[in-house]
């Protein structure tokens, strides 16, 4: 199919912010380490807000750090078509994971003015603030502007690289917290929310596809798993009367990954360990104790509610074997989170305007959109991510990729910002 060239992407423009923006909080030779509330997230954040002045959009920071750029439409008191993602990286990550969503979202919005597109709705381009659990409190911008993150949150909360409260780091950034209630967003205020993403997994590289529609954010399970046994001498303790923690713990995440790789595709299961330690910790004693984290993540809440029922009948069962008591700590829980087929289709209908082949697919990672989502209908658009890398300073996505994030992204983002169209 032949692309359209009204909303083509100025390639050389992308290009060239995509690479300033990079060498702000660089880590090594790909990476970032740039931390929501520290110096260079302010710098960044102040260079793409100058960015978004040049391009005519009338600009604002809120009192936490999210930074808006606004075009107004031909409506009158019509909610925002609103677009964009995060700033901040892992420490370290990669220099695409959060930007690419800014930076399409800013030449979308950008060509739909320069073309002199009609619009009855606002456009608006967002950089949320603190997206990444590196600053304290994962997509914490996002959570501020939906009310589900306020003072109390943050005052309980440490961030990481200066080891005070987000409340503290965020005053210190030149921040606000006191007002956080003031950037809550009114529901009426939005129509819809679209950010476009790197993929953060294989399967639009697989099949050499550059534009994926998201059905589905996964849901999401975190906490731990304890374990108590009985501390003993390494040599004087035979192998038949231990009741060693660590090796229930072993015996407990292999059994749990067997299950979770026999769940069916479309659950679009995960389950990870991902932080293991026994106690107390020396070479030559048994462990007495041991401790696990689990990040379980599905499309649906009952296969995810199943495995939970899952993991305590596995514990039960290595209780009577091995003598070791464990228990089940749920420390966080999301629902999975639907997009909007209307902005679904709208997503597809401009892939096919520009001439992209699309598939579909769940979003394994959570996201600001999940946020976003208790305000207006949501929508996400995936590009690739080579070798499925993210979170770490060795993730790449082709700039090719990039150009048609952007251009898909503009083609929806006009389509929605037409009042006859329903997200």
């Amino acid at each position: 199919m032949k692309k359209t060239d009204a909303l083509r992407a100025n390639r050389a423009r992308m290009k060239r912010e995509f690479d300033a923006q990079s060498k702000i909080g660089r880590f090594g030779k790909t990476g970032l380490a740039r931390i929501a509330f520290t110096p260079e997230y302010n710098r960044v954040r102040e260079l793409v807000r100058g960015w978004m002045d040049a391009a005519g959009l009338k600009t604002r920071v809120d009192a936490v750090g999210n930074l808006f750029g606004r075009k107004e439409g031909k409506g009158k008191g019509l909610p925002a078509v609103m677009a964009g993602s995060h700033l901040d990286s892992q420490n370290p990550g990669g220099r695409f994971d959060g930007p690419a969503g800014v930076l399409t979202a800013l030449e979308a919005v950008r060509r739909i003015g320069e073309t002199g597109a009609a619009h009855d709705h606002p456009l608006e381009v967002v950089a949320f603030i603190g997206e990444e659990s590196a600053c304290g409190i994962t997509t914490f911008g996002s959570a501020v502007l939906s009310g589900e993150v306020g003072v109390k949150q943050m005052r309980a909360a440490v961030h990481p690289p200066t080891e005070k409260s987000v409340y503290d780091a965020l005053r210190a950034a030149g921040g606000h917290p006191t007002r956080a209630k003031s950037c809550i967003l009114p529901k009426k205020s939005l129509k819809a929310f679209l950010e476009l993403h790197i993929e953060q997994g294989v399967i639009l590289e697989s099949a050499r596809v550059p534009i994926g529609v998201v059905d589905t954010v996964v849901g999401a399970h975190r906490g731990t798993v304890v374990f108590n046994g009985v501390t003993a001498h390494s040599g004087g303790q035979t192998m038949p009367h231990r009741r060693d923690a660590a090796m229930a713990a072993a015996e407990f995440m292999v059994a749990m990954e067997s299950t979770a790789r026999r769940a069916p595709d479309r659950h679009r299961m995960t389950l990870t360990f991902g932080v293991m330690s026994a106690q107390p910790g020396w070479v030559s004693i048994v462990p007495g104790g041991a401790e696990i984290s689990f990040d379980l993540r599905s499309k649906s809440a009952a296969a995810s509610g199943a495995m939970l029922a899952r993991m305590k009948k596995t514990l039960e069962r290595i209780r009577k074997k091995r003598g070791v008591r464990g228990k089940v700590n749920l420390s966080m829980k999301h629902s999975p989170c639907p997009a909007s087929p209307g902005i679904r289709r709208a997503l597809a209908r401009a892939a096919e305007e520009t001439g992209y082949s699309r598939l579909t697919l769940a979003s394994g990672g959570i996201h600001d959109a999940c946020r976003i989502a208790t305000l207006c209908p949501i929508g996400m658009v995936f590009v690739p991510s080579v070798k499925g890398l993210s979170h770490t300073p060795a993730e790449f996505t082709k700039f090719s990729d990039l150009v048609a994030g952007a251009e898909v992204l503009a083609a929806a983002i006009l389509r929605l910002a037409d009042k006859k169209v329903k997200a």
